[in-house]
């Protein structure tokens, strides 16, 4: 992968057999190997057609850094995404009424696939419905895993927005102490409550998080093997504790379908560095492989299983 500044930048570029000019309405790409030419002309407004064709042609993968505002849009919906992303996104969104106008949204932005996801998604439903809120995104930042959320920041800015970064000191005070049993539950509830802290200092009013149908599913597995209860991961519900409307706009989305998505788009994922994330014990990647042992023999277990807990999650 290339990143670019401008089109231009590529002008004199050689990789493998092809050599790139470029003019001021189109590129030239010569093919040394089977001494043929290709022009491709372009408009300024649709650098990203350009850049598929490019790939098409001579497999070279190319992005911008920046994009201009009308091309954001078709970035992020990309192709292939409407029935298994943008569709079921629109349904819980319409169905839990997520956003309306004047909302101050803030995305929690853990710099995972998922999260990434759930600000695009707010990103393009705000640029087709013609409902005025305003995106957030919020990134709670373990000070022990160094400055590596460069490349969020980068992208959040790429896409329009400014990213907020709080760090914070996890590891000391819960995955060192052997007497806390559950450190991941301890870990997410404090990271939401500096989330919650910073939205009620900045007077915002909705929280977006990248929970999805996998996630709904197996919380609701793990609280009935390991609790006794049925609780449920709401796809919207209010706090009344903390006083914010979380919402959850990928509730219907199916988690192989944001890592598809993410490697599309080549999303730059922050790769959790968690020791607990896929330990042996732990109960959630139990639950997960059982979902995927179950889906071995119905490929619709994830949706027949979000049927049946629906009247749960109103």
């Amino acid at each position: 992968m290339i990143k670019l500044n401008n089109i231009i930048d590529i002008d004199g570029l050689k990789f493998e057999n092809f050599n790139f000019i470029v003019k001021e309405d189109k590129v030239i790409i010569e093919n040394n190997k089977e001494n043929s030419v290709i022009e491709i002309k372009y408009n300024e407004n649709k650098i990203l057609k350009l850049l598929d064709s490019i790939n098409r042609f001579t497999n070279l993968k190319l992005e911008l850094n920046s994009l201009s505002e009308r091309e954001i849009l078709p970035f992020i919906e990309s192709k292939g995404f409407t029935k298994t992303l943008w569709s079921p996104i629109g349904r819980a969104m319409h169905k839990y009424n997520m956003v309306q106008d004047g909302d101050r949204v803030a995305v929690g932005v853990s710099g995972g696939k998922d999260s990434l996801t759930v600000l695009n998604a707010l990103i393009r439903i705000k640029k087709i419905s013609g409902i005025n809120f305003e995106i957030i995104p919020i990134h709670i930042h373990p000070v022990e895993e160094g400055s590596k959320y460069g490349e969020i920041v980068e992208y959040c800015k790429k896409m329009g927005l400014d990213l907020q970064v709080f760090e914070t000191s996890l590891s000391k005070d819960i995955f060192e102490n052997e007497e806390i049993k559950n450190p991941c539950f301890l870990c997410a509830r404090i990271r939401r409550g500096l989330l919650y802290r910073v939205m009620r200092e900045q007077n915002i009013n909705k929280l977006a998080l990248g929970h999805h149908k996998d996630d709904i599913i197996e919380t609701f597995l793990m609280n009935v093997f390991y609790q006794g209860n049925i609780n449920v991961m709401k796809p919207a519900y209010y706090s009344e504790e903390y006083g914010v409307t979380v919402i959850r706009p990928l509730s219907f989305v199916e988690e192989k379908d944001t890592i598809k998505y993410a490697k599309k788009l080549n999303l730059p994922i922050l790769h959790n560095e968690c020791p607990y994330e896929k330990s042996e014990n732990s109960k959630r990647l139990r639950v997960k492989n059982l979902i995927k042992d179950l889906a071995k023999e119905n490929e619709d277990i994830r949706s027949v299983m979000l049927n049946s807990i629906k009247d749960l999650l109103d």
